[in-house]
């Protein structure tokens, strides 16, 4: 019960707080009830010679809807697999460790694929080139950091709330 004077206390007093004093206090539990608008972060990819990124990609984090449909979809057919099989992969031979191998980094790529939401300083001919999945997922084949760079941005959920 005292707890839950406590948690009204602050509750309230959090109420009389201006912006400054709130953002530093922490996250505003308040906001699990806000209206959901996508957070995105940019992850640069090409840099210029001061070091200033010049190309990029946008994302979004696992909170979204891309990320979580995408997750769900492959654990979804992971599942599938596994039923049809009915046997889990034998990683302790070669066949079967090459089988794990290709079936995590296939699903690392689609969920990489599925967070970005746009991207930044790609040209052809000096003019902008829109977002196109299928450029998108020749990158990540030609350039696979480019995809490791959205995955480790993607697990750094500060990049992604909002306090």
């Amino acid at each position: 019960m005292a707890a839950f004077f406590l948690f009204f206390y602050f509750i309230q007093k959090a109420s009389h707080m201006n912006n400054a004093q709130k953002i530093q206090a922490g996250f505003d539990i308040g906001n699990i009830h806000a209206a959901v608008t996508p957070v995105t972060f940019d992850v640069p990819i090409i840099f210029d010679a001061d070091g200033e990124a010049v190309a990029g990609l946008t994302i979004v984090g696992k909170n979204s809807e891309q990320y979580r449909v995408a997750n769900n979809a492959v654990r979804a057919e992971g599942y599938k697999k596994s039923a049809r099989r009915k046997t889990a992969i034998d990683a302790s031979t070669d066949e079967g460790a090459e089988l794990l191998v290709q079936a995590i980094d296939g699903n690392q790529k689609r969920l990489a694929l599925a967070v970005v939401t746009g991207w930044y300083g790609f040209t052809s001919n000096g003019a902008p080139v829109p977002l196109d999945p299928a450029l998108l997922e020749a990158a990540f084949e030609k350039y696979p950091t480019w995809q490791e760079k959205v995955t480790t941005a993607l697990e750094n959920e500060s990049n992604f709330l909002k306090l």
